[in-house]
């Protein structure tokens, strides 16, 4: 009896075992399950963050793509609009010029001594060496809108040596530094734009030479260079066309 009771108990305790570990087992495997399922999860969330770090990159590259584009087509606007506004400047000048020469010219048409009736004309001689002063700067002048730019140095620096003393001799001095700025030889470009600050410092052409000066030091990197001749324009040449620009550089490189 006692060894029936004894194999009863041992029956039960097996029995008690297997579901016990029965339910372990089946915890244990529901509780893999679980964690394999929050491990792709994550993964999953990991890998989307991933792609959207990723676009959000592309997107900032973009970005920054686009805003170096728009500055550098407004850099080249502004070049434009520059040199429009020299060129006009130049045309009006060469303008009034022409009508002073007219107007010089009626004044000096005198009566000098009679010859067999006939009424001497006096007309000033406006040429060096058989050169004409306004047929030489034309044609540099035509040089350089045509992209010519060697040769348009050549023909206004002819002007410049042979009508030192020319209204026009400035504005051919400023000519040639904007030829050396168009071939991108900035330190003679930087030579001659100085060279009308100096040699002419009362000429019309002061404010857009030293406004190149700014440009210059720009592309050279030389900011508080640029930022002083910028500043040099806005606060000496307010009314000049070259003021306004000078004023939006600055406001760039704040």
């Amino acid at each position: 009896m006692a060894a029936s009771r004894h194999c009863l108990a041992r029956t039960i305790i097996v029995l008690w075992g297997s579901s016990l570990l029965a339910v372990i087992l089946f915890n244990g495997c529901g509780i893999h399950r679980e964690y394999v399922r929050r491990g792709e999860v994550l993964d999953t969330i990991a890998v989307r963050l991933y792609r959207l770090e990723k676009r959000q990159a592309r997107q900032e590259e973009e970005i920054v793509r686009v805003r170096a584009d728009g500055l550098n087509a407004i850099e080249k606007i502004e070049g434009q609009m520059s040199a429009v506004d020299a060129e006009l400047a130049d045309l009006a000048e060469r303008i009034e010029r022409i009508g002073r020469r007219v107007g010089a010219w009626r004044g000096e048409i005198t009566t000098g001594v009679p010859v067999a009736g006939e009424t001497v004309v006096v007309v000033p001689d406006t040429s060096a060496a058989g050169i004409d002063a306004d047929q030489l700067y034309n044609t540099a002048y035509i040089d350089f809108t045509k992209g010519e730019y060697q040769m348009a140095i050549i023909g206004f620096r002819r002007f410049i040596q042979l009508f030192p003393a020319s209204e026009m001799a400035d504005n051919a001095l400023y000519w040639v530094g904007e030829c050396f700025y168009s071939l991108n030889q900035l330190d003679s470009a930087e030579v001659e734009f100085k060279q009308v600050k100096n040699r002419y410092p009362d000429g019309n052409k002061v404010p857009a030479a030293i406004y190149k000066l700014g440009l210059i030091y720009q592309l050279q990197g030389r900011k508080s260079a640029a930022q002083e001749k910028f500043d040099e324009v806005v606060q000496n040449y307010p009314s000049s066309p070259e003021a306004k620009l000078a004023q939006e550089r600055l406001k760039t490189e704040q």
